[in-house]
């Protein structure tokens, strides 16, 4: 009953030798270029899920950079409300940049799609990446690789509820779960960028304003300021954030 959901590791053979010996998944993307049907016929026939972690995207370039390049992330107004300047600026603001055609991850993002299409179980992980913002980076990284944005929102909402047992409580609206959602002011189903555009969270039947957290049902009183926001707190320079991140080939 034991789940095992190991770290990929950059090795086609060992992702392989998960994949054959039935861990609950393999973690991050497989590090070659491309999988054909020997690969695709493999996986599909097991339950073994795949986390391909698209803002990594081992064998390339991930998405994490893709998405500072391509958007002005160090002006998102919500991260900015939980994130401090500090934190944000080195990566947003100096981000890396490459031509078109050397995203790693948009081609990850299509072995995720075919696996899908083969009837195989793919999820979202974001991998601790940029605060909340990474986790629709994944969404719209797999919209890239080909996938719908349905196929995309299921990814990241019931077959990853699926993927670690929860499904029972997460991942739908239905009768009996857990009411834990996002309600978001757009249409992600169309357009998937629209998928960050939350407007209320609601945890636990309690709803909260998704911008600062203040409670809305039932009323409650305005959350506190973060320690960096307040009156006197000395401010940090980029060179605080030198060591941020992991060692994953991102920073």
């Amino acid at each position: 009953g034991m789940m095992v959901v190991p770290e990929g590791g950059a090795l086609f053979m060992h992702n392989m030798t998960q994949v054959v010996d039935g861990h609950t998944g393999v973690e991050h993307a497989l590090p070659i270029a491309r999988c054909y049907a020997d690969v695709l016929a493999l996986w599909s026939n097991t339950e073994v899920g795949h986390t391909p972690t698209l803002g990594v995207a081992y064998g390339g370039l991930g998405a994490e950079n893709y998405w500072y390049a391509h958007t002005r992330v160090d002006q998102h107004k919500r991260l900015n409300r939980f994130v401090p300047r500090w934190v944000i600026d080195p990566k947003a603001r100096r981000p890396r940049k490459a031509p078109k055609g050397s995203w790693n991850h948009i081609q990850a993002a299509r072995f995720a799609k075919a696996l899908v299409d083969a009837g195989g179980r793919v999820q979202v992980g974001a991998h601790g990446q940029r605060e909340g913002l990474a986790v629709h980076w994944e969404l719209w990284s797999f919209v890239q690789g080909g996938m719908s944005p349905v196929q995309a929102l299921r990814a990241g909402t019931l077959d990853g509820a699926r993927y670690i047992g929860l499904d029972d409580d997460l991942g739908s609206l239905e009768p009996g779960k857990l009411a834990d959602l996002a309600i978001v002011k757009g249409r992600p189903d169309v357009d998937i960028s629209h998928s960050e555009r939350v407007k209320w969270t609601v945890v636990g039947g309690r709803v909260y304003d998704a911008s600062n957290l203040q409670p809305i049902v039932p009323k409650g009183r305005a959350p506190k300021r973060w320690f960096w926001q307040r009156a006197g707190h000395p401010s940090h320079g980029a060179a605080d954030s030198a060591s941020e991140g992991c060692s994953c080939g991102v920073n």
